[in-house]
């Protein structure tokens, strides 16, 4: 945290003013951004939020009953990165709206999703079969 702060100073001290600040999930640098960056907005790096995910995942697969989690792994990372590369810097609505649409496109729904911002998949119609695809029956 104490690099960070350094970091802000030194730019500061430069003149130069830091309208977005990217880092690891640290909960005290986004708190200090947060409280005293007022006009910084701070956003996590996106290999740190997957990684934290995958763990979850991986936690949960190893309860009994919920082994099949495990072959959700790649395909829920691959999603999280194509939220955030595929929409414009500064919009996290439609990241998230694209996140949550996750869920409808493995039940094989793809079309009329919730959020107005992301109405539909982007995929064209025709879908390869995947194994963890049809895993998500077990859990709804």
């Amino acid at each position: 945290m104490q690099g960070a702060k350094n970091c802000f100073t030194f730019l500061s001290s430069a003149g130069v003013a830091i309208a977005v600040f990217i880092s690891d999930r640290h909960h005290g640098i986004a708190k200090w951004i947060q409280e005293s960056q007022t006009n910084t907005t701070h956003l996590y790096d996106i290999w740190h939020v997957a990684r934290f995910i995958v763990k979850k995942l991986l936690k949960a697969s190893k309860e009994k009953g919920y082994e099949l989690i495990k072959e959700w792994i790649k395909g829920v990372r691959n999603h999280l990165y194509w939220c955030a590369t595929s929409s414009t810097q500064g919009f996290q609505e439609m990241v998230l709206a694209k996140w949550q649409s996750f869920m409808r496109h493995v039940c094989n729904k793809h079309k009329d999703h919730p959020d107005s911002l992301f109405k539909e998949c982007a995929h064209d119609d025709d879908i390869e079969p995947r194994k963890w695809r049809r895993l998500v029956s077990k859990f709804l």
